[in-house]
């Protein structure tokens, strides 16, 4: 799920990038200069970009707690299924008990199915919106950092798809530069919310 979110950020990163393409690589003719390729390996980036991980990792313990409550219902009311099955096998209940209770077994049953759904729909909204967090902060990093290296093209690939199986002598592995950018970015952002946390605390006990 990690590296999906990393690769479709990615992906609109480097569409953006090749939309701007064709003014710089007119300018680059018209002065005889080639046009500065780059590249990165989406694999590694996908590995190494702390922002993501971090995300992911807050995605999933939040998958996770939602699953472990639902199953807990789900535990219950088969408890309570089973044990009134029992008491029907004994001829323990009536058809008045019977039909009520049968009737709130169900509504119970709806209710989790509603519950599943709705915490499903949830989860795929909120997938969503971290892969837009992501593509976000890469497409701007990468923007900036295109413009002032001023790369005509900058492509990404990795292993599964090898979308580059080769590059030019003068295409450049930026990978790195992009990961520890972003890092470094992420961990400022990080020591920013510390900062304005603490002086919050501060004016709270003053106050």
């Amino acid at each position: 799920m990690k590296r999906l979110l990393i690769l479709v950020g990615i992906a609109a990163t480097m569409l953006s990038c090749n939309q701007q393409q064709p003014q710089t690589a007119q300018t680059a003719a018209a002065t005889g200069a080639a046009a500065k390729i780059a590249y990165i390996n989406n694999d590694t980036l996908s590995t190494y970009y702390k922002y993501a991980e971090d995300r992911f990792e807050e995605f999933q313990k939040k998958v996770e707690k939602g699953d472990k409550q639902l199953q807990s219902r789900a535990s219950k009311l088969q408890k309570e299924l089973a044990s009134f099955e029992k008491r029907v096998q004994a001829g323990l209940v009536s058809q008045n008990e019977y039909n009520k209770k049968g009737a709130e077994l169900m509504q119970k049953r709806d209710q989790l199915a509603v519950a599943q759904q709705s915490q499903a729909q949830g989860l795929a909204a909120e997938e969503m919106e971290i892969k837009n967090e992501i593509r976000e902060k890469i497409k701007g990093y990468l923007d900036n950092y295109s413009k002032d290296k001023n790369y005509s093209i900058v492509l990404g690939y990795d292993q599964a798809t090898a979308t580059l199986i080769w590059s030019t002598p003068n295409a450049e592995d930026i990978t790195w530069d992009i990961i520890n950018g972003l890092n470094g970015q992420y961990e400022s952002d990080q020591k920013a919310e510390e900062t304005a946390a603490s002086t919050d605390k501060k004016e709270e006990k003053k106050k």
